[in-house]
């Protein structure tokens, strides 16, 4: 038994177009999904951050106690027990010094950029999702880089002299003395990376919306183009092949093409 390519098959019959529409679709709602969790669970460390004073911090070598984040700065009420913090966002003169305060802008917008993008998340009900897409990564590119300029910019402020009351001496500009990083200054900068990588994967997932959207009024797609080649350069591997049964024509002592296709 032999079998004939039709050179005329170039796509996909309806049905199979389904099948593998329905595949890519589930893949990338599951992404989507994924994105949008992500950005939100993002956008909740981005405040935290904001928020807790744990940039730096004392340590067993330190001869003081106390810590600090990008606008407070905590010392420790011997006379109550517990720590007591100075300086508010709100307040700019509460702020110790101007890297800080730069410190507290740049975190700050990075927070409020990514709390306009969970906001965003809404316009998915009612406008079109490719520019959603882009408008969500643009502002977590943006939200990315105001945290690295942030985590430059913090170090700079180290030479205050409340600074050097719990680092000691040696603290200055980029040396932090006898203190240790703390877990706040740590996750703004693993979330330098979080944000661009949420930036990245809402651009791609523009682009392959842009596609979906595309098919869905042309009618047409093929399993390369689903995958995002061009239905011009299918090589011929990625050519659907659909076998045509040949059958021996005992009237005739040859073969002929069935007249039915598995």
């Amino acid at each position: 038994m032999t079998s004939v390519i039709d050179p005329n098959v170039s796509k996909f019959n309806p049905e199979t177009a389904r099948v593998y529409h329905f595949r890519y679709m589930r893949e990338y709602r599951a992404i989507c999904a994924l994105w949008g969790l992500l950005t939100i669970i993002w956008c909740i460390l981005n405040l935290v951050t904001f928020i807790q004073p744990q940039w730096i911090g004392d340590s067993p070598q330190s001869p003081g106690y106390g810590h600090l984040g990008v606008y407070a700065n905590c010392y420790p009420d011997h006379g109550r027990g517990e720590y007591v913090c100075d300086g508010s966002p709100f307040s700019w003169d509460s702020i110790l010094n101007n890297s800080f305060k730069a410190t507290s802008f740049f975190v700050g917008v990075s927070a409020l950029l990514m709390l306009i993008t969970v906001a965003a998340l809404l316009f998915f009900f009612c406008f079109k999702k490719t520019l959603v897409f882009y408008l969500c990564g643009i502002m977590e590119i943006i939200s990315a880089l105001f945290m690295f300029l942030a985590c430059v910019i913090y170090p700079s402020g180290w030479n205050q002299p409340e600074v050097k009351t719990i680092c000691g001496d040696m603290a200055g500009e980029y040396r932090l003395g006898e203190c240790g990083v703390r877990w706040g200054y740590i996750l703004a900068i693993l979330g330098i990376f979080d944000a661009a990588f949420l930036a990245v994967l809402a651009f791609l997932l523009a682009t392959k919306r842009a596609k979906l959207e595309m098919y869905s009024t042309t009618g047409t797609v093929t399993k390369s183009e689903l995958n995002g080649y061009s239905g011009d350069t299918l090589s011929k591997h990625s050519i659907p092949i659909q076998p045509v049964v040949a059958v021996p024509d005992s009237q005739y002592g040859g073969t002929r093409r069935g007249d039915f296709t598995l």
